[in-house]
């Protein structure tokens, strides 16, 4: 998928029409869309084509559990915007295609995993995000299945920049601590993946490392600090999890971190924000001054 072209004029039409309207009214769908569900989906491609020659793949999987709800508002609203046009702009990676998921609990929610195709124009991503359920239920077992989303991007996708020697980027977006195992009965019934035996999240990282940058931005609540979910998150993915003071800049701290992957300065990359994200941006990069200073081997296969 992905055949087509970013516009900004197509993205200032949706975001009019977006801007005006509740979470609710965007998000009305009452159960999972079959077309959104992992079990039915046999891969979502990022190709090359024509209009992106040298396409990028781009995961944003986002928790949907309780108050986290908010941040599928956030990308669907302004985020989708800021981050397509911030990479057409400073064009830190090429030809960007964007995957949109809904995350929440396998142990105990009916759509954990949902998933969107790859896509680079706006229609066609925003149409599909729409009929995202946000089920927004939770299990209050102290973490949710993000996992699931490394499960899926390492079992069914296939992206054309992997065979350029390119790697796609994945950032898993929520409040919580992860759970750490998917077992083999989520994996089949909410990935359509078979496997033999349960699954840890930290093999499931591993195996996502030579074809993805793998991120988490921890969005601080009550549950964070309940769970000791920075602590946990940090175990997993030392400082590629990281906290972001503004869920309203999440979308400037997503280009900023593919920018730092691609080798820019840290404190260039602060500087060419407004007064209003730059104070966000530093904030991240302060968390993560050790993976800054070994980027040269991180960004390159």
């Amino acid at each position: 998928m992905g055949n087509a072209r970013w516009s900004d004029a197509d993205w200032q039409a949706h975001a009019r029409v977006a801007g005006s309207k509740s979470r609710s009214q965007i998000f009305s769908q009452s159960r999972l869309a079959s077309e959104l569900d992992p079990a039915g989906i046999k891969y979502r491609e990022s190709c090359d084509s024509a209009a992106n020659p040298e396409s990028t793949p781009i995961i944003l999987a986002v928790d949907e559990t309780g108050s986290m709800g908010v941040l599928a508002e956030v990308i669907i609203k302004q985020g989708l915007g800021t981050i397509m046009r911030a990479i057409y702009d400073r064009k830190p990676v090429t030809d960007p295609h964007i995957l949109c998921m809904a995350l929440g609990d396998a142990f105990t929610d009916s759509a954990p995993l949902q998933v969107t195709q790859f896509e680079a124009s706006v229609e066609p991503l925003t149409n599909q995000v729409r009929k995202l359920y946000l089920e927004g239920n939770g299990g209050g077992n102290g973490g949710e299945s993000y996992a699931l989303a490394w499960l899926f991007a390492a079992s069914k996708t296939r992206c054309d920049a992997f065979k350029r020697g390119r790697k796609g980027f994945l950032f898993t977006i929520g409040d919580e601590a992860p759970h750490r195992t998917v077992t083999r009965e989520q994996a089949e019934r909410f990935a359509g993946v078979s496997v033999e035996a349960d699954l840890d999240a930290r093999s499931l990282l591993d195996s996502l490392k030579d074809d993805w940058q793998v991120f988490h931005l921890i969005v601080e609540t009550s549950s964070t600090k309940e769970q000791n979910a920075v602590k946990k998150w940090r175990e997993l993915l030392g400082e590629r999890a990281v906290v972001v003071s503004d869920i309203e800049r999440l979308p400037e701290v997503i280009v900023s971190l593919i920018q730092a992957v691609a080798g820019a300065d840290p404190e260039e990359i602060v500087q060419s924000w407004d007064e209003n994200t730059a104070p966000a941006v530093r904030g991240v990069f302060d968390q993560i001054v050790a993976w800054l200073q070994n980027r040269p081997v991180e960004a390159s296969r």
